[in-house]
């Protein structure tokens, strides 16, 4: 098949070694010139970790050649570049398609939206996940280390109707993604900002002190996962509202690490995955930038919609803007950008599913 990446950082470079690997055709795109200079320069990736080689991959910054002749676009970016590129995408777009957003951070609602502002008319197959199928990082530009790659994701299309289509055509390269029921099922069970937001804000002190730490098994202290476990529950609140069907915490590092535990403490101290990822080493990092504009605040704003409350999740975006001195509600995914600000909790579940009446 032929694969088309957009962004090449921690996760893209991890899946065009991976793809390649499997021999699949890849052209990966990045608007970085020195990134992707860099990359051109080394021939390609080099892999190490679950598998080991090197993957000659044709890296670009020309959008146009890197989407000719693609079958599946996968979109790598943090959630703050997903506006962008959907609208970039857009001109370049054909028939059949298919767009999968790794992980979807709201991602193929605003995909959707945006194409139909823009008039963009293709049949195509809008799909995200739940969260990025590699654990990874890369060294440099050229070189990843990928510790794990997930065993059973799930994913969901917009409309729902579109995931068997999606499924049959990706099941040879990635079996372990299971159809799930709505895409805000994919991105409610993205733990990301459950899990970064509080455990660097609650370690700030220690982040601006020197000497590393490892950002899960220390961050994530039985006092961090009170908090932790107050944001899962205004997670499986909303879920209930709108009778969608969320994993919790452990659940989910069941499925991805198969890490059988029953409380979000132990699981996150005995995952595998998580024992060697170090801190960040600021606070300037997209655990803030991302996670609480394209995560939290949306979060919070459906919340609001389905008459849910969400303390916890507020408190922590009021305290991130006093720590970076900036309001971080100011420029934040709104449901306006999703295309659900005029639509009742029962119009949001039937638009989810593809009725078409909701689409009017």
């Amino acid at each position: 098949m032929k694969f088309t990446i957009i962004g090449a950082g921690n996760g893209g470079q991890s899946m065009a070694a991976h793809l390649t690997h499997l021999n699949h055709e890849v052209a990966l795109y990045d608007i970085q010139t020195e990134l992707i200079a860099k990359i051109k320069e080394n021939g390609g990736i080099k892999a190490e970790g679950v598998f080991e080689g090197f993957a000659s991959v044709t890296a670009t910054t020309d959008l146009e050649f890197a989407m000719s002749e693609s079958e599946v676009i996968m979109v790598t970016t943090t959630g703050t570049a997903h506006k962008s590129v959907a609208r970039s995408i857009a001109p370049y777009l054909k028939d059949n398609q298919i767009i999968m957003i790794f992980p979807g951070y709201w991602g193929a609602l605003e995909f959707r939206n945006i194409f139909n502002e823009v008039g963009m008319n293709k049949k195509v197959y809008i799909a995200e996940t739940e969260s990025l199928i590699y654990t990874c990082r890369y060294i440099e530009p050229g070189h990843v280390r990928i510790r794990k790659i997930k065993e059973n994701l799930e994913f969901a299309t917009l409309p729902a109707t579109d995931a068997s289509i999606v499924k049959e055509r990706l099941k040879e390269v990635y079996p372990q993604l299971v159809a799930t029921d709505s895409v805000l099922t994919t991105t409610l069970n993205n733990l990301n900002p459950q899990f970064h937001v509080p455990i660097l804000l609650l370690n700030t002190g220690r982040i601006e002190s020197e000497g590393d730490f490892f950002f899960y098994p220390d961050g994530a202290t039985p006092s961090v996962v009170n908090v932790i476990e107050e944001i899962e529950n205004e997670r499986l609140e909303i879920g209930k509202k709108l009778n969608i069907n969320l994993s919790t915490c452990p659940e989910l590092l069941n499925r991805f690490y198969d890490v059988d535990e029953d409380n979000i403490y132990d699981a996150i101290q005995n995952n595998p995955a998580y024992k060697t990822g170090k801190a960040p080493a600021t606070i300037n990092y997209r655990y803030i930038y991302e996670d609480i504009p394209y995560g939290l605040y949306p979060f919070v704003k459906l919340g609001e919609k389905l008459g849910v409350e969400t303390p916890a999740s507020n408190l922590l975006i009021d305290l991130a803007s006093l720590i970076r001195k900036e309001d971080l509600r100011a420029n934040a995914l709104q449901l306006t950008d999703l295309g659900l600000n005029n639509k009742t909790p029962e119009e949001i579940v039937e638009y989810l599913k593809g009725n078409k009446k909701a689409y009017n």
